[in-house]
């Protein structure tokens, strides 16, 4: 309005021959026309460059010399000042500076009694209301100083209060229809949430407080107490931080506490940039965008990395999302913006303790909202509410089941908490359409059946059957050492998930190797992560006796009993140890803690002469081979004899040797069945007493002993 009555009275004096007024929010240089005698940039606080003032300079010389040029600035800042003065002619050109200073309360009050006329949430304008309204404006112009954007403001303000009277009428009429309900059980509106999902009562008094303090500032003339807005929601995955981060966005607006309320939700890897400067520059237009409003950044634990011994991992492309953050976040009253990081805790605290400093200092650790994994009531209410949302039931028996089964998932690294309720009742779901779509063809007898056990779980009945189940896990286990120890592993973790212990009946296999670092404070990582992969498993340490050692070695036992006693850990996974007995007890009494914590020795003794020749007859009968020695108690004897003297033998690995002498075996009878010209396919291959004593023979002397004359 300043802009126009200038130009009235330019034209008035005849420095202007016609009222040809263009508005522009920005600098256009083909706006500058010989038809526009003025022109008016009413947002000129992006002209701060030496280059865009030779371009304005440039484009009024000539036929558009008479131009006028009106730039409106928020706050003349140093970088504009130097830009304007940038030679003689800008300097002339822009002399003349009108300095505008904010409306005072009286001001403020009659721009509000103009614009009130015509609202009829207004009613009668009432004099109070207005007076009250404009000291509360006049408390936000203080505190934003040059920020504040005067009329614009007036008239947002104007417009929030008639926002929030139309709400407040609609909250009214929904509380009626509540009470005069039919149905009482009936739920109006959209917030509510999932059981575990909620804000603590304390800090969202902590935030009425804050506001109501506030409030009481402005309508006394004092400044705003400073307060930041900017917080973290930390927890586990799939417990609801967004949503809470989105409840907390609309407190803050309800309260006045921003202008706009709107939210933004961004990803971290959505800030992340793939070349340099492009994760500064992404960062930066969110901030912006989110002015007024709430913007939450989901998944922040991922703009931090870490090495394999825990220190920074430099990464230029996520460090100049942190550093954009901190340079343009303050959390000062002024700054009408909120920012959320929402990520995994631990990851979180590690980021904040170990990047840029900036960031403790904007987001104070006393703000964070807190959440834990849900615990088995809560994921049995959880699936409840999924069920119903989609119109599902189910029998006592199979929510018996789902329960169970969440509560063995639970303990899983990553449990997906609400997430995993949705996966699992999916499956179920599946399960249950391809169960009933071979029996029941109409649509409406479909949908009300009801999910049962076995849609959750195929095998839920496996703890009853767990005596059964382990009878005939055992029934063929014999062997020592190598060849049968994984498969021991193996069976115990099929024994311990059906009871229920364990969550998964896999095995992760790892050596000695696996867990010693190559230097110093690099072992103990490797222990964990191994630990991890074991994780509501059962983790074989193979040859374990391999961990007497040096100083790493050392490491290596001391991190394993450490790790054993977390509560991560304990009593959540299957840790087994195999070696030789002797080695293995030397490995015992390395570490004092190291008995305490595998209490149970499952020890194998060796095989007997007649075990081995059975495992051995076994092994040749899957490839449909036998041996004539079954018939012949002499060749049978003599064969015991020999095996005797193996088991004698140092170093001999039961098992593991057995299957050594099964291939050498097969081998030559593969072999001798190849030279052959003529070959019986329907009666199988045998093995003749000679050959099988040949290959015991060259076993025996390969270990350094001899057949006994007898």
């Amino acid at each position: 309005m300043i802009a126009q009555i200038y130009t009235e009275f330019l034209h008035s004096i005849g420095v202007v021959d016609k009222k040809k007024f263009a508005v522009e929010n920005k600098w256009y240089k083909d706006k500058i026309t010989p038809e526009v005698s003025i022109l008016f940039s009413w947002d000129a606080d992006r002209i701060d460059r030496e280059s865009e003032v030779d371009d304005i300079l440039e484009a009024i010389k000539g036929s558009n010399s008479r131009t006028v040029l009106i730039l409106s600035f928020r706050k003349l800042d140093p970088d504009t000042q130097k830009a304007l003065d940038t030679s003689s002619e800008s300097r002339r050109r822009f002399s003349n500076i009108i300095r505008l200073e904010n409306y005072g309360e009286s001001e403020i009050f009659e721009l509000l009694t103009r614009l009130c006329k015509s609202k009829p949430e207004f009613g009668d304008g009432s004099t109070t209301m207005l007076r009250t309204l404009s000291q509360k404006i006049a408390g936000r112009a203080l505190a934003e100083g040059r920020a504040f954007t005067n009329a614009h403001a007036v008239a947002e303000e104007v417009d929030k209060v008639c926002e929030r009277y139309q709400k407040r009428k609609e909250a009214a009429w929904m509380a009626w229809a509540k009470t005069h309900s039919p149905d009482d059980g009936e739920t109006f509106g959209p917030e509510h949430f999932k059981d575990g999902i909620s804000l603590e009562d304390e800090d969202i008094e902590h935030i009425i407080d804050l506001a109501e303090v506030n409030y009481q500032h402005q309508l006394h003339g004092l400044k705003p107490l400073p307060i930041s807005h900017n917080c973290y929601s930390l927890g586990p995955p799939g417990v609801g931080k967004t949503t809470v981060a989105a409840l907390y966005a609309k407190i803050l607006t309800e309260l006045g506490l921003l202008s706009k309320g709107h939210v933004i939700t961004k990803k971290a890897s959505d800030l992340i940039g793939r070349y340099r400067g492009h994760s500064e520059g992404d960062t930066a237009e969110a901030l912006q965008d989110a002015k007024g409003g709430v913007l939450i950044i989901d998944d922040a634990h991922l703009l931090y990395q870490e090495r394999a011994d825990g220190s920074n991992d430099p990464d230029d492309f996520r460090q100049g999302v942190i550093d954009t953050l901190v340079a343009n976040i303050s959390g000062s009253p002024g700054e009408d913006r909120c920012l959320i990081l929402c990520g995994y805790e631990d990851r979180m605290e590690r980021m904040f303790l170990k990047s840029n400093p900036g960031l403790r200092r904007r987001f104070p650790l006393e703000n964070a909202f807190r959440f834990t994994s849900y615990d088995d009531d809560e994921l049995g209410q959880s699936l409840k509410q999924e069920m119903e949302s989609e119109d599902l039931v189910g029998t006592d028996e199979a929510f018996k089941v789902a329960r169970d089964m969440l509560s063995r998932m639970r303990r899983r690294p990553n449990f997906g908490n609400g997430g995993d309720v949705e996966t699992l009742l999916n499956r179920a779901n599946l399960r249950r359409i391809r169960r009933l779509k071979q029996s029941i063809s109409q649509f409406w007898k479909f949908t009300r059946q009801p999910l049962e056990p076995v849609d959750f779980d195929p095998d839920f009945n496996r703890s009853k059957r767990a005596d059964e189940n382990r009878n005939a896990l055992f029934e063929d286990f014999v062997g020592l050492n190598d060849y049968f120890s994984s498969s021991a592993a193996r069976k115990v973790g099929k024994l311990f998930y059906d009871m229920g212990f364990l969550s998964s009946d896999e095995v992760v296999t790892c050596s000695v190797t696996n867990l010693i670092g190559e230097f110093s404070g690099h072992t103990g990582p490797k222990v964990i992560n191994q630990f991890e992969l074991g994780l509501v498993k059962v983790l074989f340490i193979d040859e374990a006796y391999r961990l007497i050692g040096d100083s790493f070695h050392k490491e290596a036992i001391g991190e394993l009993v450490d790790v054993m006693t977390k509560p991560r850990y304990a009593h959540n996974m299957v840790v087994i140890l195999a070696g030789y007995s002797d080695e293995m007890e030397e490995l015992l009494m390395v570490n004092p803690g190291l008995r305490i914590r595998f209490p149970t020795v499952l020890e194998f003794p060796q095989m007997a002469p007649e075990e081995c020749l059975k495992l051995l007859e076994k092994l040749l009968s899957k490839l449909n081979i036998s041996l004539s020695i079954s018939t012949t108690g002499e060749h049978k004897a003599a064969v015991l004899d020999v095996l005797k003297q193996l088991i004698d033998s140092k170093g001999w690995a039961s098992g593991r040797d057995v299957k050594t002498l099964s291939q050498a075996i097969t081998e030559l009878v593969f072999t001798k069945a190849g030279e052959a010209e003529e070959i019986s396919g329907s009666e199988g291959l045998c093995v003749s007493y000679k050959e099988l004593m040949d290959c015991l023979e060259a076993m025996l002397k390969h270990r350094g002993g001899a057949l006994d004359d007898e």
